[in-house]
């Protein structure tokens, strides 16, 4: 019985039972006025012809000759199809009849049937063409709808889990490409520390652990906690400050609301944070300056990055070997398509980046998200 019940999931399926069983019931009674055998060796003809031309165009004539490109073929194939099975089911139910029933039509009524003089076999010759005519037709035009309409559901099914893939891959390969440069310098100011005794070196040896675990861990995933993302900034301009012996314009202001139920893709300001200090000259400007603000809420995030632009307007430009704007684009139109907007100043004494993301429903964004980029 297991095995039955198994076959039947696997191979048929319990939907295609259901609607064969109901296709059966309703053939069924259409000649239980005549004879209860009759009625059940007629419906089960009516069950199987319908059956074969559904299947025999679904698995037979359409992969194996409209699929490959032979049409004019596959349209001599259905009309022949066709044109044998439904001759052949009328021929099937009018000889079943006469099997059955040993009587003649006229006498089944007692007032008798206004017959016209033409013997029933023909009526019923044409009654039965004319009925497996219609059925069989709307089979085959049924099975054609289901299996186009399961063809474009592939389609569009493997089409989405290549795009998933892709977006997956290309968010893995944007993440990973972090600036190391960075940590060498670290590294270095924490040495130089350490070495003059400076009483802040344990401090900042926590700082760079913390970050180094953001980045190995936190970034692992495909959303991470805002304000995890917020610490991270606040440690690598602090060891941006480190570089000058006095105190420049460097500013990181943020006002959250409800921050810890914020989740954003890790690193996603980071690049343009990095921008700022790359391209701003604090070494040998003393009116320079980098200001950067954050504000978010359940609704929505303004982030806004500004520097000021070197004296020497003729400099030659060096190619940002990170990220860079153009990959935060990138990573923008993958996790927030619709609701992201990032606007560019470049001003002759200022660099602007401003960028805005709407979360519509947060929970439901998340979800989204993660669904979509799971790894």
């Amino acid at each position: 019985m297991n095995k039955v019940i198994d076959y039947i999931r696997n191979k048929i399926g319990y939907q295609a039972l259901s609607i064969w069983t109901l296709v059966f019931i309703l053939a069924f009674p259409h000649n239980l006025w005549i004879s209860l055998r009759l009625s059940f060796v007629v419906a089960v003809l009516t069950l199987v012809s319908i059956m074969i031309v559904y299947y025999g165009n679904q698995k037979v004539l359409l992969p194996r000759i409209m699929m490959k490109g032979r049409k004019v073929t596959y349209v001599f194939s259905c009309i022949l199809m066709l044109g044998i099975m439904i001759n052949l089911s009328a021929y099937l139910e009018t000889k079943v009849y006469y099997m059955i029933v040993k009587e003649p039509i006229e006498d089944l009524f007692r007032d008798g049937m206004p017959f016209d003089g033409t013997p029933f076999y023909e009526y019923k010759d044409f009654f039965s063409t004319s009925k497996y005519i219609a059925l069989l037709t709307m089979s085959f035009a049924l099975s054609s709808l289901v299996a186009f309409g399961k063809k474009a559901k592939e389609t569009t099914r493997q089409k989405e889990k290549l795009l998933s893939e892709r977006k997956t891959l290309e968010a893995r390969v944007l993440k990973s490409q972090i600036n190391s440069h960075f940590v060498f310098n670290a590294l270095n100011n924490i040495y130089s520390m350490t070495y003059f005794k400076d009483e802040y070196s344990s401090g900042y040896v926590l700082k760079l652990a913390q970050m180094m675990r953001y980045l190995m861990e936190d970034c692992e995933t495909e959303v991470t906690p805002l304000v995890k993302d917020i610490e991270y900034i606040k440690n690598f301009i602090d060891f941006q400050k480190l570089r000058f012996e006095c105190d420049k314009d460097i500013r990181f202001t943020y006002h959250v609301e409800d921050g810890a139920g914020l989740s954003i893709p890790p690193m996603i300001f980071q690049p343009l944070v990095e921008n700022c200090f790359k391209h701003t000259p604090l070494e040998v400007d003393c009116n320079s300056f980098v200001r950067i603000s954050l504000e978010a809420n359940a609704e929505r995030l303004l982030f806004v990055a500004e520097n000021s632009q070197p004296m020497i307007k003729h400099a030659p430009v060096v190619k940002d070997p990170g990220i860079g704007i153009e990959n935060v684009r990138r990573r923008l139109d993958i996790y927030y398509p619709d609701n992201h907007k990032l606007e560019i100043s470049n001003l002759p004494e200022l660099f602007r980046v401003e960028l805005s993301i709407t979360f519509i429903n947060r929970k439901e964004s998340h979800e989204r998200t993660t669904e979509c980029f799971s790894c």
